[in-house]
């Protein structure tokens, strides 16, 4: 029950919720605390048109005016604050009384209608204690306030309020000693609340009606939209009304049978919705060998997706749930499956929602064990392992997307269905096994499986880079690897297990790809460069010029050559000096294996430095090596004056160091050589004993 009270300072909000004008005769009765809000539009009728009514004289009242009626009901002074709710806003008031009724108010006992803007001063305007004037304005004059009224009990005193300028609402404090009458008594409604998903919902605000006048017969009671309304007791609500919004505010205006205030209190009409929830349609118990028992705590835990202040209740039979009787926790599931009906309850709301899932029994996809997965390390320290291709190895057949399937590097991370692994796995070069399972989308059935990663190295094997053809030759030059790997393919087209060696006729470029048994591979590549065994063009020999005799070859030919003087080591310069006298073989030999060639033995033409024709069979004549290979030469032995000694042909077996049958002394002597072609050598030797 609201309590009677005796106050000196009084509050009223008022907040504009109308667009009604009010007119003196219905002015609002300002009663003990009851909030009051009302937003003026027009001026309504023209009170200052009858002949006992005298417009105030500050300013002309005919914005946006607000009737107020002031009981009073203990005698003592009267003041009160307008305070807008926008400081810019100006409000300008009159004060009409003491009168009996609105036909004969008279003049104003107070006028304000002071500028605040104009005037510099707040917004706020009113009767106080301090003020002496009684009336102020237009414009900058004033401050906005007015003295207050000495009340006696019994009088009835109305407020006139003007909107100026603005568009916002105001709050009237009243002030002073005096008192006024106290609304009636009333209780304090409860919230009406429905549960209603349709968006809207009929309440019956009867219901209201006796609660809010229990005890208090003197009470009546009407219900409205809104705070104006109830002011001014326009537009009641029907009795059976219907809500469309999920929260609304009624106010229900409570009048007195025996007097004239009234008093205003609120409910709500409150839509609440149905719980929100997740219904898992059915539940598996997978891969079971004997019948289970189903525990279904963690399923109210997936039905209310942990949203506070639901609870579900689990039965087995739609008539359990109705009757709320026989709520089960768990459930022995039959081969043949169960069906489990629920509800789902808000405790703030009350509101139930009801349905229904089933149990039952399935395994896993059936699926293959999975072949290893090859990987070649290609000289890296890591890999990375491709898995998009494993799901549908494994499951053979069956439709991918009714399944995921997920892979793990440990079997707890598998267990724990932590920390997958990506599709295209990066990881160390090494030998692994890898933990994979596919689940059921449907069901939630799944079946492990593990995946062996198999890490090989490349094949190593000698193919040289530059090998040469010999076109001089109808030869083929073969091509050829190590033949113990398990596949070949050449850039020939050639390819197969026992292709390891393959055979060419023209230079070019060639690769092979050799493959091991984990189909592993390595590519190398080789030129094919063509040559051929040398052609001799010429030989050039300087003799006669011992130990400087020297020989010089010229060879044609594609190939690499180096060359060899009578089976000595093989060199690359195509000179050869120091040569002795007499005949001598040259060889050619093509580094790229394409043969060698020998030319004729040619003849170093030289002499001997001296001789001892002392009869001991050795030196005992003197001859130049190689004259009978120049038929028609004349060799001439001179002594040191020039004298002939001994003329020699070229068949001759040379000079025996005689003259004219007797021995000569040792000494120098010269010869003079004249070859066929008229080429002259000379040169000198010695004669020893």
């Amino acid at each position: 029950m609201k309590s009677i009270l005796t106050f000196l300072f009084l509050l009223y909000s008022i907040t504009f919720f109308g667009q009604n004008a009010n007119d003196c005769t219905d002015a609002i009765v300002l009663c003990g605390n009851t909030p009051v809000g009302v937003e003026p539009s027009g001026i309504g009728f023209d009170e200052f048109s009858l002949p006992g009514n005298f417009a105030p004289p500050c300013y002309s009242f005919n914005n946006q005016t607000a009737w107020f009626k002031v009981v009073i009901d203990q005698s003592g002074s009267f003041g009160f604050d307008i305070i807008p709710d926008n400081a810019q806003a100006d409000y300008d008031f009159a004060v009409f009384g003491p009168v009996t009724d609105c036909q004969n108010l008279g003049n104003a006992i107070r006028c304000s209608s002071t500028n605040p803007q104009a005037a510099n001063v707040s917004a706020n305007t009113g009767l106080n204690s301090t003020e002496v004037d009684l009336s102020e304005g237009p414009g900058p004059l004033g401050n906005g306030y007015l003295k207050e009224i000495d009340a006696v009990a019994g009088e009835t005193y109305y407020i006139l309020i003007d909107r100026a300028k603005g568009n916002s609402g105001f709050q009237i404090n009243v002030t002073g000693t005096s008192s006024l009458p106290q609304e009636p008594d009333f209780n304090e409604p409860s919230n009406l609340e429905a549960c209603d998903d349709s968006g809207s919902h009929t309440f019956n605000l009867a219901d209201q009606t006796p609660v809010i006048t229990n005890g208090f017969p003197d009470s009546r009671v009407t219900y409205h939209a809104s705070l104006g309304d109830a002011n001014v007791n326009q537009n009641p609500l029907p009795a059976l009304y219907t809500s469309t919004q999920a929260k609304e505010t009624i106010y229900a205006r409570v009048a007195s049978n025996s007097g004239p205030c009234t008093a205003i209190t609120t409910f709500d009409l409150i839509i609440n919705s149905s719980p929100t929830y997740f219904n898992p349609q059915e539940l598996f118990i997978c891969n079971a060998s004997t019948l289970q028992t189903y525990d279904l705590e963690p399923v109210a835990d997936a039905i209310t997706q942990n949203q506070p202040n639901n609870e579900v209740s689990f039965y087995r039979s739609a008539v359990e749930l109705f009757r709320n009787q026989n709520p089960i926790d768990q459930v022995d599931v039959p081969l043949t499956g169960i069906e489990i009906f629920f509800n789902v309850r808000n405790t703030v709301t009350g509101c139930v929602i009801a349905d229904r899932f089933t149990i039952s029994y399935n395994n896993g996809p059936p699926l293959l064990q999975p072949q290893p997965i090859f990987v070649c390390r290609d000289g890296a320290s890591t890999i990375n392992t491709d898995f998009s291709t494993v799901e549908a190895e494994i499951l053979n057949g069956l439709n991918p997307d009714a399944y995921n399937t997920y892979f793990y590097a440990t079997p707890t991370d598998r267990e724990q269905d932590i920390d997958r692994l990506d599709l295209q796995w990066e990881n160390t070069a090494v030998s692994k096994t890898v933990y994979l399972r596919s689940i059921n989308k449907t069901t939630g059935c799944y079946t492990d499986r593990d995946q062996e990663i198999i890490v090989g190295d490349n094949p190593e094997y000698l193919f040289p880079e530059q090998q040469y053809l010999c076109i001089d030759t109808p030869d083929v030059l073969r091509l050829e690897v190590d033949p113990s790997f398990a596949f070949y393919e050449w850039s020939t087209g050639e390819n197969g297990p026992n292709t390891s060696q393959i055979e060419v006729t023209e230079p070019g470029t060639y690769s092979v790809t050799v493959y091991n048994q984990l189909g592993c591979s390595t590519t190398k590549t080789t030129v094919v460069s063509p040559s051929e065994a040398a052609q001799i063009v010429r030989i050039e020999i300087t003799g006669l010029n011992y130990p400087r005799n020297e020989a010089t070859l010229t060879v044609e030919g594609t190939g690499n050559y180096v060359f060899s003087l009578d089976g000595r080591p093989y060199q690359e310069n195509t000179t050869f000096t120091g040569l002795s006298r007499g005949y001598h073989t040259l060889a050619v030999q093509d580094l790229n294996g394409c043969g060698i060639i020998t030319s004729a033995p040619f003849l170093i033409l030289d002499y001997p430095r001296y001789f001892t024709p002392n009869g001991d069979g050795y030196n005992d004549t003197w001859q130049l090596i190689g004259l009978d290979e120049y038929p028609g030469a004349e060799l001439y032995i001179l002594n040191r004056y020039g004298k002939l000694i001994k003329q020699i042909t070229s068949n001759s077996k040379g000079w025996d160091g005689t003259y004219l049958g007797s021995r000569l002394q040792p000494d120098d002597f010269w010869f003079k050589l004249v070859l066929p072609e008229g080429i002259e050598v000379k040169g000198h030797f010695s004669l020893i004993y």
